[in-house]
């Protein structure tokens, strides 16, 4: 601690302890998960996912009573820091309860919790946290060095007025925050009323009065339908020559058989227009008549897509579809010679894409023009003929009534997923060309304003978030407030040790007291022992919880570690089960 000494220049009066000095340490634990006897009670089971604000009023899991005998507890006002995973994530807790291994509870000792709390959340005490955990796959800082992680210490009435005037400077800065989000919630809710004012035709019905149109929707697409129709009798007249020469060629030195063309699809019999009212001038017709929409094929994406750094070529992937369209991000790349016959795959920009599995399903963008790109998987591609602007029909398909159309065939299953067919059959309403235009032109003016009124106030919350570190530095470099005081820190550290002492003394005699059941958590087994004992493959939670590890998580990798060998590992849907290799394989 005294080269940690130097490091610091101390304010006036204050001292640099170990956090374990001035407070009592915990780290949670979990009852049996197997026992349903010590769970869906009345006593709070904090867990890092609760720790997302200063008091944290109550947790997602509880404990019964019987639970809370198995547990760790602590009173309320005490501080709750994940130290297992996402690092340095704190709370105040406003009731008595239990909390998982996860986490390391503090309790400050004749101290102010404030003053313990906004110190543990500054930069410098975070980055100590970071700086002493282990580097392993998961990050993990155990209670021991925990505990000795570098503490600043001042006369109470000085840690006070400290809290107080935090308190206050982050109160107004708090009501700041409130108003701006208020406003970026605004700014979502008014992109949402843009596009449904579009698509009702609302948006542009000053402008259909004023203006003449030199081709209406409905000739528009039925033009598009004679265009699908000569150019799929071409390309049938074309396979059926192929188709002839291949026949007349000897086996021996026949190509591959020339594939005959898709038949171009035909209107649905289903009721499209949902209740959904548009202008007279407006069409309702499906995605699959107005575009050519595909994918690529699974077989192909696995034989002759492969990733390379050397690649020329950058891949669009569902990362790059967003709710707000295109995002642009690290691309994989192919070798764009590899996949030069895959010919339906390649991307020259003003194309739409849609993400038709997985979390982003139903999402929509427009690829950059003057890009090329390759179609990654999980994507389907429309090509609309040149009469519909892609942008329209992204813009449509980001509304809520548009999502919520393309969605309507969505399978609910672990993965959400949309078939080719159901994309092919959704609804799309369509104006003229014309309006189309000048729809896209007023959407895209309001975004560039709304977008620029969202940045500014993004850069203003990041300024707060700049001053509330600014303010936790200051106050804890003691430069926050003055004060003057004979109030002496040793005499303080004395008493807080001699509280300590008693405190420590007390849970021992309340230890003893609790029921004889508490030794099934005492009498507990190696991981070797446990997975001798289990019939079937067991969970890492179950084992961790079984074993005697006991809260020390670096303990219980260590011994993962040493019989690894012996384990196999089988993998579910949502997690990995443990069990031991069978010796007469």
């Amino acid at each position: 601690m005294k080269e940690q000494q130097e490091k610091y220049d101390l304010p006036n009066g204050w001292k640099l302890v170990r956090l374990d000095d001035v407070a009592i340490i915990v780290t949670g634990n979990t009852p049996p998960t197997n026992n349903k006897a010590y769970f869906n009670g009345d006593v709070p089971f904090y867990k890092p996912s609760d720790l997302n604000e200063d008091y944290v009023k109550d947790s997602k899991d509880r404990l019964s009573e019987l639970g809370k005998e198995y547990s760790r507890i602590l009173p309320k006002n005490s501080i709750l820091i994940t130290c297992i995973g996402s690092l340095g994530k704190s709370g105040i807790i406003s009731k008595e309860g239990a909390f998982n291994q996860q986490i390391n509870g503090v309790l400050p000792i004749l101290s102010n919790t404030l003053f313990f709390y906004y110190q543990i959340i500054s930069q410098q005490f975070q980055n100590s946290i970071r700086s002493n955990a282990s580097a392993t796959t998961v990050a993990i800082l155990n209670k021991s060095k925990f505990g000795n992680l570098p503490f600043l210490i001042a006369p109470l009435d000085e840690q006070n007025l400290i809290a107080t005037q935090i308190e206050s400077l982050f109160s107004k800065l708090d009501e700041a925050e409130k108003v701006l989000e208020k406003a970026n919630k605004g700014l979502r809710i008014y992109r949402q009323v843009l596009l449904n004012q579009a698509f009702s035709g609302k948006l542009t019905e000053k402008w259909r009065r004023e203006n003449s149109i030199k081709l209406s929707a409905k000739q528009l697409i039925h033009n598009i339908e004679k265009e699908r129709q000569t150019k799929y009798d071409l390309e049938l007249l074309e396979w059926q020559n192929s188709l002839k020469k291949w026949k007349e060629t000897k086996e021996g030195q026949r190509p591959s058989r020339p594939s005959k063309p898709i038949v171009p699809d035909k209107p649905t019999d289903e009721q499209i227009h949902r209740k959904w009212q548009l202008p007279k001038e407006w069409q309702w017709t499906q995605l699959g008549l107005i575009s050519f929409v595909t994918k690529l094929a699974g077989f192909e994406y696995t034989e002759y897509v492969k990733y390379t750094e050397k690649g020329d070529l950058p891949v669009i992937k569902a990362e790059n579809v967003g709710q707000g369209g295109f995002k642009k991000t690290i691309y994989s790349k192919v070798v764009a010679e590899s996949v030069e016959h895959l010919k339906r795959s390649k991307l020259n920009g003003d194309e739409l894409i849609i993400v038709f599995v997985g979390a982003g399903v139903g999402n929509v963008a427009t690829t950059p023009q003057g890009h090329k790109f390759f179609l990654g998987p999980n994507i389907a591609i429309a090509r609309p003929y040149k009469e519909i602007n892609t942008k329209f029909l992204e813009y449509f398909y980001q509304s809520h009534r548009g999502k919520k159309l393309l969605l309507a065939t969505a399978k609910a299953v672990a993965q959400p997923s949309l078939s080719m067919g159901n994309i092919r059959q959704t609804p799309v309403a369509i104006p003229s060309k014309e309006e189309q235009f000048q729809i896209i032109q007023i959407i895209e003016n309001q975004f560039t304003l709304t977008n620029n009124l969202e940045k500014t106030v993004d850069n203003v919350l990041n300024e707060i978030i700049a001053l509330k570190h600014s303010i936790l530095k200051k106050a804890f470099e003691g430069r926050l407030v003055t004060y003057t005081s004979n109030e002496s820190i040793e005499k303080l550290l004395d008493d807080i040790q001699e509280e300590k002492r008693l405190y420590l003394e007390n849970q021992k005699e309340l230890n003893r007291s609790k029921p004889k059941q508490k030794k099934e958590m005492e009498e507990k087994k190696t991981i070797l022992e446990i997975l001798k004992e289990s019939n079937s493959p067991i969970s890492a939670q179950e084992l961790w919880e079984k074993s005697t590890s006991d809260g020390d998580i670096e303990r219980f990798y260590s011994e993962i570690k040493e019989i690894y060998h012996q384990i196999d590992e089988l993998k579910t849907k949502t997690e990995s089960l443990l069990t031991l290799k069978d010796e007469n394989k």
